[in-house]
């Protein structure tokens, strides 16, 4: 169970927005929808070869309380480490029992 003095780091939740160029295209941005205090468990960590370079993926479940702004969150959406300036792509958001707290489940490194 998570309690309050477990949330140690510090996550930032963003989103893509596609904006119109003008040209037919569209320009991506990122915007922050959700800066919150998290807790940050590794799963897993590893090594493989992919097209003969050494690449490295990190599994890891990412803990914060559930908020209003977490209605609309997605798996497109990019989860960020702001004291390691580490991003990672959301893979699943899972409440918990008493929908107090949240579960992010994110990989980083996946090429």
């Amino acid at each position: 169970m998570t309690q309050a003095g477990d949330l140690r780091e510090e996550i930032e939740l963003s989103r893509d927005i596609n904006t119109p160029d003008g040209g037919g295209g569209y320009t991506t941005t990122h915007e922050v929808v959700l800066t919150a205090p998290a807790r940050i468990k590794v799963l897993k960590a590893g090594e493989t070869i992919m097209a003969g370079r050494l690449a490295s993926t990190q599994t890891l479940v990412v803990t914060i309380r559930n908020q209003p702004a977490l209605a609309d969150a997605a798996t497109t959406w990019q989860l960020r480490n702001t004291r390691t300036n580490k991003t990672y792509d959301i893979k699943s958001i899972t409440p918990d029992e008493r929908s107090a707290f949240v579960d992010i489940l994110c990989e980083t490194g996946v090429i």
